[in-house]
């Protein structure tokens, strides 16, 4: 089945990570909105909007609605809180498609800005944005 799009950036960075995942791209979205959303619960609020800037509006405006108390998260939450919303239980392949997602991210992001959202986490978390 074929995912609709809201937008061509939606698209766009859903293909980047499906081309870092061999995901369908229904499922390279789900974890696209899975870790990100994770991520936005992560950091501060205002971390959240000037991250997002560089999104496409479909993910800017999701998570613009994540933001606020930053959540504290080992690595094995955040990713169990991914697999949670996911098709997979496996965290390494959870592990895997987050890092693919990061990476997409990190293309998309503001300059700099990814620097300061791995500032504000554990660095067992900022080390997947690698």
């Amino acid at each position: 089945m074929e995912a609709v799009w809201e937008s061509s950036t939606m698209r766009s960075f859903v293909e980047q990570v499906q081309s870092k995942t061999g995901l369908s791209a229904d499922e390279a979205s789900r974890v696209s909105r899975a870790a990100l959303t994770t991520l936005a619960e992560s950091v501060s609020g205002g971390q959240v909007d000037d991250l997002t800037q560089g999104l496409p509006p479909e993910l800017q405006h999701e998570l613009s609605q994540r933001g606020g108390q930053a959540r504290a998260l080992d690595k094995a939450a955040f990713l169990d809180r991914v697999s949670g919303e996911i098709a997979t239980t496996d965290l390494e392949t959870t592990e895997q498609q987050v890092r693919a997602v990061l990476t997409t991210l990190r293309d998309w992001a503001p300059e700099g800005e990814t620097g300061d959202t791995e500032a504000q986490l554990p660095g067992s978390i900022a080390e997947l944005f690698r």
